[in-house]
């Protein structure tokens, strides 16, 4: 799917604009005295060289050929882009424009888009290849794709996923991790994690997916596998392990993290650290999504992480918000079923999201259709950031913090939710939550032709990866209150 990012082709009438500088008449703004810093300060991060936006505003003679354009896009609120009610919260990542910074935009374009006099204003450190690390920084280390895909300029791919040996062994400690697509307007989604192989496997050429193209990387039989391996038996190999080794092994999965539109580098906050854990596992995952756009693309992902200095500090750990109800029907099974039945129940609904078996389709022409998440805190904790993904008929959600006592916080409501530009909403200032309190994320999808990103109104949409079916994958970043990693692996 070709995407909507910056400032659209369509307004190409403003390199006609370009001619030659203006004169600052008295009283307009210029761009050397105000406007390159809030461009600087609100867009750079996407507008330039190998990044997601197709042009790049790191100058005034980068920005100029585009003053109109930039003005019809502040003065509608699509740039830059920013979907979180005012209302509710406040994020340290949100880069919206104030009233009076589109005002001052909207009166340099009308006065010509002068330059003005005196220095012009200095663009932000950034890393050359594309890195989106806040300081600029280029990551400590750098693990590339071995090799380049390749996507057919039309038909349907679904996910699907590749390994590679994780090139350590050892516990990485590190401020921030990115996965970079290589590729953007053919990237759905990535996501890594770390594993082993299944037992009796190596790696080799084989299938992407059943029936798919013959790739390198995916796990094919070993046929020097010892039996003994090949024959083990995982859930008796569970069942050894003790909670706290399942539950270290589980947070430890997560791996380098995803990338999805909107998302760049994911940085902790100070006091605290993520970890990869290379002494638990030897592979990293791939799970990859590429969506055709009309042409042959090439994608080579990447993942660069940038090591932390202080090594002592709070784990970084996600809480999911699981799809407990959907327009307001506990999506729970009644006795007996197992688990396994409840896994069954509706195979054809989704396709290894890890979603809700239960959870219906969304009817055909519903315009409100709403689906509730909700996790639990087992231990005090403190809440950092909130995150959601869904497709595009997702609509608008709104997280809410409900404490022991019953008190109700609304901590996020995006009115108008974008497909294109995913965020995560990190918090000003972290909240403490005593153990007992619960998160809920709610969420409203539009099957109506009222949606203008809708492809099919008159059709079911069930859960699953392409961009025509949907998701709710919903979660919050937090710490625990009484933990550290001080000489703990």
């Amino acid at each position: 799917m070709t995407r909507l990012v910056a400032l659209s082709a369509g307004i190409l009438i403003a390199l006609s604009f370009a001619a030659a500088p203006a004169v600052a008449a008295e009283g307009t703004p210029t761009y050397n005295e105000r406007v390159g810093d809030i461009l600087l300060d609100n867009c750079a991060s996407c507008h330039r060289p190998n990044q997601v936006a197709p042009m790049s505003l790191l100058s005034y003679r980068d920005a100029r050929p585009w003053a109109r354009a930039i003005k019809a896009k502040v003065v509608s609120r699509e740039m830059p882009p920013w979907f979180a009610d005012p209302r509710f919260g406040e994020f340290s990542n949100d880069i919206s424009l104030s009233d009076e910074e589109i005002e001052t935009i909207v009166a340099w374009v009308d006065g010509g888009a002068p330059q003005g006099d005196g220095p012009a204003p200095e663009p932000p450190d950034f890393a050359a290849a594309g890195w989106s690390h806040p300081d600029g920084l280029d990551p400590d280390y750098v693990i590339e794709f071995p090799i380049a895909g390749k996507i057919d300029a039309e038909g349907e791919n679904p996910n699907f996923n590749l390994f590679t040996p994780l090139p350590f062994d050892d516990v990485m400690r590190v401020s921030a991790t990115e996965v970079r697509p290589g590729n953007y307007a053919v990237t759905h989604h990535i996501t890594t994690g770390l594993v082993d192989l299944p037992p009796g496997t190596k790696l080799g050429r084989g299938p992407a997916w059943p029936g798919g193209p013959l790739v390198d990387y995916v796990p094919v039989e070993d046929p020097d596998a010892d039996p003994e391996e090949t024959d083990a038996d995982d859930d008796a190999a569970v069942e050894e392990q003790s909670d706290e080794e399942l539950e270290e092994r589980r947070r430890a999965r997560a791996g380098f993290g995803p990338y999805i539109p909107g998302v760049g580098a994911r940085v902790v906050r100070d006091g605290q650290v993520r970890e990869v854990r290379g002494d638990l596992f030897d592979y990293i995952i791939w799970n990859l999504h590429y969506q055709a756009t009309g042409k042959p693309e090439v994608a080579r992902p990447s993942i660069g992480a940038w090591f932390a200095n202080d090594t002592d500090g709070k784990y970084q750990r996600t809480l999911s918000l699981r799809e407990y109800t959907s327009e307001n029907e506990q999506l729970v099974a009644p006795p007996p079923l197992t688990e396994e039945e409840r896994r069954a129940a509706n195979p054809d609904r989704q396709a290894g999201q890890g979603l809700n078996p239960l959870l219906a389709p969304i009817p055909p022409h519903d315009p409100n259709w709403t689906v509730t998440g909700i996790g639990a805190f087992r231990n005090d904790a403190v809440l950092h950031s909130l995150f959601l993904h869904m497709h595009v008929r997702g609509k608008d959600v709104t997280y809410v913090l409900t404490y022991p006592d019953g008190r109700e916080e609304i901590l996020l409501r995006v009115p108008n939710y974008a497909f294109d530009w995913q965020f995560e909403y990190d918090l000003v200032e972290p909240i403490r939550v005593p153990a007992g309190s619960t998160v809920k994320a709610i969420a409203r999808y539009d099957n109506s032709r009222a949606n203008r990103l809708n492809p099919a109104p008159h059709k079911e949409v069930y859960w699953s990866e392409q961009s025509w079916d949907d998701m709710f994958l919903a979660n919050v970043k937090y710490t625990l209150e009484d933990e550290d990693t001080a000489g703990d692996n």
